[in-house]
């Protein structure tokens, strides 16, 4: 039998006219981060993503597509799948296990994540600014 293995789905909220990207904070989390969770079993990657950030961030949003993916795998982790998506309606509202919810410009993401993100990923979030 193969080995199961999770897939994390992690939404890069990007607002448009004000260049701006919604990290968030789990309750009892230090650092922010994207949205992100886990797809379900036989769940469309689309339909997981819009479940978590809905989930998340009470916003409905549109997927712009995937942008990177990361194989943790090998360390017994996840395959990491990124999508930049932009809110279409909603109201901005903390979800149950969220602390906070931050908009911050693309060239603060690093910092406000407190930890270097891979290179390709990197440069395609600095020209979102």
């Amino acid at each position: 039998m193969a080995d199961k293995f999770n897939v994390k789905i992690i939404g890069i909220l990007f607002n448009p006219p004000a260049r701006k990207i919604l990290l968030g904070r789990n309750i009892g989390e230090r650092n922010l981060s994207f949205l992100e969770g886990d797809l379900k079993y036989e769940e469309e990657l689309d339909v997981g993503l819009k479940r978590v950030a809905k989930e998340k961030t009470g916003y409905i949003i549109h997927n712009l597509g995937a942008v990177y993916a990361e194989n943790r795998l090998k360390d017994k982790q996840a395959l990491r799948l990124y999508f930049l998506c932009e809110a279409t309606e909603g109201k901005e509202t903390p979800g149950k296990n969220v602390a906070e919810l931050k908009w911050i410009s693309p060239k603060e993401v690093e910092k406000q994540l407190k930890k270097k993100l891979p290179t390709r990923l990197k440069g395609y979030i600095l020209g979102l600014g």
